[in-house]
């Protein structure tokens, strides 16, 4: 994945924890804490780069919890 692609994340919350949705194959979740399910995400997506992770303003409706943007840096060295 190219490292100047933003990607925005939706997380959902469910009886097993938060979840995020699939972005090219591949998902994260975590059982108490939504923003460490988007840094895994991240860490998969973005191995070899730093990342920046900002929660979005996104009104909880159903199981969605709330939205993330996932911003890839520099690469690691």
């Amino acid at each position: 994945m190219a490292t100047n692609t933003t990607v925005e994340v939706f997380v959902h919350l469910d009886h097993s924890g938060y979840k995020t949705k699939t972005i090219k194959g591949k998902k994260a979740s975590c059982t108490y804490d939504a923003k460490l399910a988007v840094e895994r995400l991240a860490d998969k997506l973005f191995p070899d780069f730093h990342k920046t992770i900002e929660r979005q303003p996104c009104s909880p409706v159903g199981r969605l919890h709330s939205k993330w943007l996932i911003v890839p840096g520099e690469a690691i060295r």
